[in-house]
């Protein structure tokens, strides 16, 4: 058995990596079945499945466009669309930390002002940039415990995710947050948890899947290993700079479990803005010219459009 935890819960649904480039394409106007397979390059087999999973946790709704034969597109329904603050933090990320990509936005423009978006996460109360340090958490009413995630969660990382030492590539979002064990050793972080004993504990996880995993955000400078003991010498880890701005991904996903995945005991935290004192909500909101960023009002640029009217 493991505490209640919103991140934990939204990680299986949305936990590993083509669930989430799929997603991703989703919100770049991907509807149809080809769509999906030349973008992200997945077989049929694998898109098929993905589809029907996203169908049956309620992202994604089906909808006929031809007859004779039956073809069918698939769009985003309230709750996949709610993802939206969670999709764009990861990709202010990865814009600054991962690999170069044509395949990824280059920039993001408001259609309402017409510029170039600079996205943050804001509180509802104070609208003041949400940051690392900014937030404290309590037991809310759903909290407790439940048992730990198994099957397909215990399996190795992908074989392909190496170190940067060993590639010479930066570490890509999908690859960190694609394994939902990554992501959960990573979301302990921002909970307080920095010692191998205490995330193991929290997470009920095997501890060769454990050490796999914090040696993949060691190698990738996500986070690095801080000696607090000399004898016997012993080790926690902390996040880099690096690691530190995937903080607003992890919350917008730690809000999106708590309104969807909660159920009718509530969340199992609640989170307080101390800047402002408030129970925090958090919407997504541009930095320029602090209106709100939704999907149907954000267009974005590629960055072959980018480089074709540079």
């Amino acid at each position: 058995m493991v505490p209640n935890n919103s991140v934990a819960r939204a990680l299986v649904v949305i936990g590993d990596r083509w669930t989430q480039l799929m997603l991703r394409e989703a919100f770049l106007g991907a509807t149809r079945f080809e769509t999906y397979r030349k973008r992200t390059g997945a077989t049929k087999t694998t898109l098929t499945r993905r589809l029907k999973k996203l169908q049956e946790n309620g992202l994604l709704q089906r909808r006929r466009y031809q007859t004779r034969p039956d073809r069918f597109e698939y769009h985003l329904t309230a709750k996949g669309l709610s993802l939206y603050p969670a999709v764009v933090m990861i990709w202010k990320w990865e814009t600054r930390w991962g690999q170069r990509s044509n395949t990824l936005p280059a920039a993001l423009v408001r259609r309402s002002c017409g510029h170039r978006a600079a996205p943050m996460l804001s509180c509802v109360h104070c609208a003041e940039e949400i940051k690392l340090g900014d937030c404290s958490f309590v037991d809310g009413p759903g909290a407790g415990y439940e048992t730990a995630p198994s099957g397909r969660l215990n399996r190795r990382r992908n074989s392909s995710v190496q170190s940067a030492e060993d590639t010479d590539l930066v570490f890509d979002a999908t690859d960190l947050l694609g394994d939902r064990w990554s992501g959960l050793v990573l979301a302990c972080q921002f909970f307080g948890l920095h010692r191998f004993d205490e995330m193991q504990q929290s997470l009920g996880i095997a501890t060769n899947i454990l050490t796999d995993r914090l040696g993949t955000l060691v190698d990738n400078e996500i986070l690095e290993r801080v000696a607090y003991q000399e004898h016997p010498l012993r080790y926690e880890y902390r996040l880099t700079e690096k690691g530190r701005e995937t903080y607003p991904f992890a919350l917008a996903l730690l809000l999106w479990g708590d309104r969807w995945l909660a159920g009718e005991e509530g969340p199992p935290l609640l989170v307080r803005h101390e800047t402002c004192g408030g129970w925090l909500g958090a919407q997504l909101t541009c930095g320029r010219c602090d209106g709100v960023l939704e999907p149907r009002d954000v267009e974005s640029v590629s960055a072959l459009s980018e480089a074709a009217g540079a």
